[in-house]
């Protein structure tokens, strides 16, 4: 029954991850986490976040823009350090309450058509990859800043996409190599992430093909409805802890 449930999420998170270029482990963590151990599921989430992101990749990687890739990965890796100790002088449920609560007022602004537009787009970066930096070092909470940025922006759901993976796909190299070390990628691990491989390739081709009928504005519409998910989650998962 395990291995069965464990199919779906997989397959779910996959989908949803390959129609947006996000939101694998905000779907799979918590689902996966009631049938297998936490301390397996992070790594295994990491890692299928890893292969589906290559698959994106592989569909989209004529639309990255390496120079705003290199700006976003050079302010983040500088604020990751930041973001740990932010951690330790300020309660983690605190800060997961202040920034669910900004995601999702932010995020329903631009649903609702306010834009911020950011003309210098490449100085416009750095403070978003400085933001994204410090979440994923305090609560490992990389992603909405980047995606609330490209969406403020207007970026065609291919560049989106394209990104978003791209990003993405090197903060897991980084996370697999630590855990790694951690030698928190076990047998057990590498059993389950066998078991669900296909259902996580099934997902991401699906949601490929999915995203390909989706018009701009549907696409707009869809990543920031879950983004504000994603901003309730993070602060009702610290009310009933």
């Amino acid at each position: 029954m395990i291995m069965i449930w464990g199919l779906l999420i997989i397959f779910l998170a996959s989908f949803v991850q390959g129609v947006t270029g996000f939101g694998f482990a905000l779907i799979a963590v918590p689902l996966l986490s009631k049938i297998i151990p936490l301390q397996m599921v992070v790594p295994i989430v990491v890692l299928f976040s890893f292969f589906s992101n290559i698959m994106i990749l592989l569909r989209v990687k004529p639309y990255i823009d390496l120079r705003k890739m290199k700006l976003l990965l050079f302010s983040s890796l500088i604020a990751a350090p930041l973001g740990t100790y932010l951690l330790m002088v300020v309660s983690s449920n605190v800060l997961k309450i202040i920034i669910g609560l900004i995601i999702i007022v932010f995020a329903f602004l631009l649903i609702k058509g306010y834009k911020f537009p950011i003309r210098n787009v490449s100085m416009g970066i750095i403070p978003v990859g400085f933001a994204s930096g410090l979440l994923n070092g305090s609560i490992s909470f990389s992603g909405p800043p980047v995606v609330l940025f490209l969406s403020n922006q207007g970026v065609e759901k291919n560049g989106f996409r394209a990104n978003l993976t791209a990003y993405a796909f090197i903060l897991n190299i980084v996370t697999i190599g630590s855990y790694l070390l951690g030698g928190l990628i076990n047998k057990e691990v590498i059993h389950y992430t066998c078991w669900f491989i296909f259902a996580m390739i099934l997902g991401v081709l699906l949601g490929d093909r999915v995203v390909n009928k989706i018009n701009e504005s549907q696409f707009r519409k869809i990543t920031l409805l879950l983004i504000i998910f994603s901003g309730a989650w993070t602060v009702v998962s610290v009310i009933y802890k």
